[in-house]
């Protein structure tokens, strides 16, 4: 039986700390209007639930930016294309990386980039 997901995220599991060793996709939501990939994910190991946002222009270099967020069961039930952004911009802190920002990576809360 799968153990209830808690009201918010806690971060007992490792996947808190290095999230792409732990990982799977669990849906695909689709693209929003700016073509960027909105994807559920889910940890192998807790089944914390992750929202995915990635977005490059395939013409610039150095666009591809990505973005991961840890979410509860009521934000995914609730998650489409349209509002990833909005529930990203929600959370206490999220996860960014990619091309954009040199190959680094890090913790961020607020307003997308």
């Amino acid at each position: 039986m799968d153990e209830p997901q808690p009201d918010e995220p806690t971060d007992s599991c490792s996947c808190f700390k290095t999230p792409w060793d732990y990982l799977q996709s669990y849906q695909e939501l689709g693209m929003d209007k700016s073509y960027a990939e909105v994807t559920l994910l889910t940890c192998r190991e807790c089944g914390q639930l992750w929202l995915r946002y990635y977005h490059e222009v395939e013409a610039f270099t150095a666009s591809g930016r990505w973005y991961l967020g840890a979410i509860t069961a009521q934000q995914a039930s609730d998650l489409t294309w349209k509002n990833a952004t909005a529930t990203l911009e929600s959370l206490s802190w999220y996860f960014y990386g990619g091309s954009y920002y040199d190959g680094r990576s890090g913790k961020a809360s607020g307003t997308l980039r």
